[in-house]
């Protein structure tokens, strides 16, 4: 769950950032490489997201089990 929270604390801060530096540049080019860029990001936050809650389940499974 932690590694959750940090995730996602910091990509809200570096699309705020690079979002921020796309609008005040207001490149066309650097625009699309931002958007590429983000949604990579995103995609990875998601599957390692997905990945932990998993991991973390399997423990939990795994701890009630051997009790």
């Amino acid at each position: 769950m932690d590694n959750l929270i940090t995730g996602l604390i910091a990509v809200g801060i570096f699309l705020t950032f690079v979002i921020g530096l796309a609008v005040s540049i207001g490149s066309i080019p650097f625009g699309v490489i931002v958007a590429a860029v983000t949604v990579m990001i995103l995609v990875e936050f998601f599957q390692s997201a997905k990945q932990g809650l998993q991991e973390e389940k399997e423990k939990k499974q795994q701890a009630s089990s051997q009790r």
